[in-house]
């Protein structure tokens, strides 16, 4: 199919890229008004508790409810009780457009929005809409209108303003995503065409993948435009998803272009290229080669394509709009990368033919006038096999229990800090030192307890639609007070059956203590004449969120466990190769898990992060693990395919490994390299979120394109030998008959088996590499199938 494919590609070629420069455009153009579209919120847990007590919150508080605070400070000797200061708030409060303010509370109403030493102040601000994407929009131009010259504000000698709250924080965030999203491209680009240009030898072969990164790209952002419609997308998924859409078009486009490049001077195409003269020979080694290409790289991509959106659907399982919006988007996101590259570069790739070695650099140029002729595809793998990764792989094979026992010991120990992992929910300490919606929100938390949004707000719900008397308040609200962990108790006001008390929570809000303490008013008794209690809040949040994770983990598991086993057990005909797969990724995922909690959570070099240590957000080790997973199966379809080609072509188990690593080893390094360029760009964020992600998946990506890929899986498939590509019978007969197509056993670029071993030494199902006795042949036939 995909040979077919690669054939119609090279006669329809101007006209797909036509199409492919059209949906790029309009992608590109339609992602220019992406981030007033993306949602702030995304982390509760619909139909929670914590939910359910901020909806009757709203209900019971009304015109009292705020979206965002203005807090203003004056230096020390003046005070924000001075009647001309009140008055210039007063009247710049006044002037808010009322189509995007509903009401606004400032500290001459509220005392206990004023700081003891009358220094710090604040004014509540409700916005007509709810929505939260709404009002970041709406918050912009109340902003705007409040917003003052620092140290002048509103012409008052001093005073300055700053803005906290989700919609404030909203702003803040999307301003620092865009910011983020420019720097990672102009940092990445240059690095990336310069390594491209170092592992291609050539300018024009270099230009290619990141054309198709760079349609990764606007693809990505141009699929969230369009999800932003149908549903709540999170801010943080533009990060994300542009980094996947980006990293993944560069590497699939580094396998296709490299397989296409090695096919046309030595391989298929060479050979067809030898049968016709003049133009013609040059377009049948591009055809030959191409449909080589496409038939093994491309097949790869392919199934790796949908391993990776597999890998990402397993956060779907989650209640979090948030978690939710980024699987999807991620998956829109890998599945533009892995079509990119099986159009738009093989269409690319049969205009360019032969002139995609052009502008050759000087070193390759001399390194190829000293090159020894063809030799032929299968004496090449011999001889590369002895070089680099080849000669890893070999001493690999000499110990591979010991070297298993090693890797494995030392990826565990690694991961042991994440024992001690501890979570909070993402607030203004995302945003970096400094930024005055991280500065105010610490100064409101500091200076006006009362006004913070720390607090637990209890609410009491009254029996047959009737308030709750005012004893049963008192008394509930004494008993609360007095919870291990929970502060002052004062009630905030009420409506109909509805009365709602703020609970000042002890310490960290989002420690340890804040949650235990928080569970233990959620089990007291409601007081007579209260039908129920509802505990809402951050910290009620953060339980909510936790149980939920919790619940849907196994789920989660079982979805990326189960995709991943059926797309490779379709790709190579064995039920071991799979769970191989599945273990080792899931293995080799420990030691960037526990050095996410090393450094960001117990401080180790967090100073040259330029951020400080906390716990980390509950959703990250969820993502790290849905994208890292899909990532790690990712490089291993790419080894596992070459391995597999050279044992159908007749080599033993441990020599197919060593000619598998010896080919692959480099371009998985190099694609390992491009894409850790990518990533470490957008590790430097300014948002805590996305550093701890991108240097949680730079961990990552250096353990398993080296220690994981080079040492631990060629060390487990040594020790498995043929049994690596058992199969039942009957399951090996659904394989045949479902197989995403592998190399074809006739026309140009065909396999060529090698004669059956004759003695026990060189036959695997008879010498030490031997499997079963039912399975190494049976194995090796149906690895040729696949």
């Amino acid at each position: 199919m995909l040979a077919r494919w690669a054939g119609l590609v090279v006669r329809r070629r101007w006209w797909i890229l036509s199409v492919a420069a059209a949906l790029a455009v309009l992608a590109g153009v339609a992602s220019t008004t992406l981030t007033g579209r993306l949602d702030q919120g995304g982390y509760e847990v619909p139909g929670s508790e914590s939910v359910r007590a901020s909806a009757a919150v709203d209900k019971a508080l009304g015109d009292h409810g705020v979206d965002a605070l203005a807090v203003y400070t004056v230096p020390a000797g003046q005070s924000l009780r001075d009647p001309a200061t009140v008055r210039a708030v007063q009247r710049k409060v006044a002037d808010l457009p009322g189509a995007k303010v509903a009401g606004a509370t400032g500290w001459w109403q509220q005392p206990a929005q004023l700081s003891r030493d009358g220094r710090t102040g604040a004014v509540g601000i409700r916005l007509q809409v709810t929505g939260k994407g709404d009002q970041v929009a709406d918050w912009k131009t109340v902003q705007r209108a409040l917003d003052g010259e620092a140290g002048a504000t509103y012409g008052v000698q001093g005073l300055t303003v700053r803005f906290s709250g989700w919609a404030a924080m909203g702003v803040a965030v999307n301003a620092q995503t865009e910011s983020d999203l420019k720097r990672a491209e102009l940092v990445s680009f240059p690095v990336l065409m310069v390594l491209l240009v170092v592992v291609f030898g050539g300018l024009v072969a270099a230009g290619l993948p990141l054309v198709v990164g760079g349609i990764g790209i606007v693809g990505a952002l141009g699929v969230l435009w369009v999800l932003s419609a149908f549903t709540d997308v999170s801010v943080f998924a533009m990060n994300i998803v542009t980094l996947l859409g980006l990293g993944l078009a560069i590497d699939y486009g580094l396998f296709l272009v490299s397989r296409f490049r090695e096919e046309l001077h030595t391989g298929a195409g060479a050979a067809a290229g030898g049968r016709s003269t003049g133009k013609d020979a040059d377009r049948e080694r591009v055809r030959a080669a191409l449909a080589v290409a496409m038939r093994t790289s491309g097949r790869t991509v392919l199934v790796s394509g949908l391993t990776v959106a597999a890998a990402l659907s397993g956060l779907l399982v989650f209640p979090q709009g948030m978690l939710r919006s980024i699987g999807l988007g991620g998956i829109a996101a890998v599945i533009v990368a892995a079509l990119s590259a099986v159009t738009v570069l093989p269409a690319l790739l049969a205009v360019l033919g032969p002139r995609v070695d052009a502008f050759a650099v000087p070193w390759v140029r001399s390194r190829r006038a000293g090159r020894p002729g063809n030799t032929g595809r299968h004496a090449r793998p011999a001889v590369r096999a002895e070089r680099g990764w080849g000669r890893v792989g070999r001493a690999v094979m000499r110990q591979p229990a010991l070297v298993a026992v090693i890797v494995i010991g030392a990826l565990l120990l690694a991961g042991t800090p994440f024992l001690r992992a501890e979570y909070a929910e993402v607030d203004a300490s995302v945003l970096p030192k400094g930024n005055p919606v991280r500065t105010a929100t610490e100064q409101v938390r500091d200076r006006l307890p009362a006004a913070s949004t720390d607090a637990a707000q209890v609410i009491l719900v009254g029996a047959d639609g009737r308030a709750p008397g005012q004893r049963a308040v008192r008394e509930f609200a004494a008993d609360v007070s007095a919870v291990p962990g929970m502060g002052q108790v004062a009630p905030l006001g009420g409506k109909g059956d509805r009365v709602v008390l703020a609970a000042q929570v002890d310490g960290d809000p989002q420690g340890d203590a804040a949650q235990e303490a928080i569970g233990k008013v959620r089990d007291l008794a409601p007081p007579a004449g209260v039908d129920e209690v509802l505990v809402g809040g951050p910290t009620a949040s953060l339980v909510d969120s936790l149980h939920a994770i919790g619940d849907r983990i196994p789920w989660m598991l079982a979805v990326l466990a189960g995709a991943v086993l059926v797309l490779l057990f379709l790709a190579f005909g064995s039920v071991v190769v799979p769970v191989k797969a599945v273990v080792l990724s899931g293995l080799s995922l420990t030691a960037s898990f526990g050095a996410v909690v090393w450094i960001f959570q117990e401080g180790h070099l967090i100073g040259l992060l330029n951020t400080e240590a906390g716990p980390i957000d509950a959703s990250i080790p969820v993502l790290m693990l849905a994208v890292l997973f899909g990532l790690s199966t990712d490089y291993e379809l790419f080894l596992l395919s070459r391995i597999a080609e050279a044992y159908r072509s007749g080599a033993s188990a441990k020599e197919a490994v060593v000619i598998g690593l010896g080919r692959t080893g480099g371009l998985i390094s190099a694609a390992a390299l491009l894409l850790a360029v990518v990533v470490g760009a957008f590790a430097l964020s300014g948002l805590k979120f996305m550093k701890l992600i991108g240097l949680g998946m730079l961990i990552a990506i250096a353990v398993d394109a080296t220690i994981v890929r080079g040492l631990l899986v060629p060390a487990v498939l040594a020790l498995l030998g043929g049994a690596a590509w058992w199969a039942p019978r009957p399951l090996a007969r659904l394989a045949h008959k479902l197989a995403l197509e592998g190399p074809s056993e006739t026309g140009p670029g065909a396999v060529e088996r090698g004669p059956a071993p004759a003695s026990a030494e060189a036959d695997p199902g008879t010498g030490p590499d031997s499997g079963p006795a039912t399975g190494p042949e049976a194995g090796r036939e149906r690895a040729a199938t696949f």
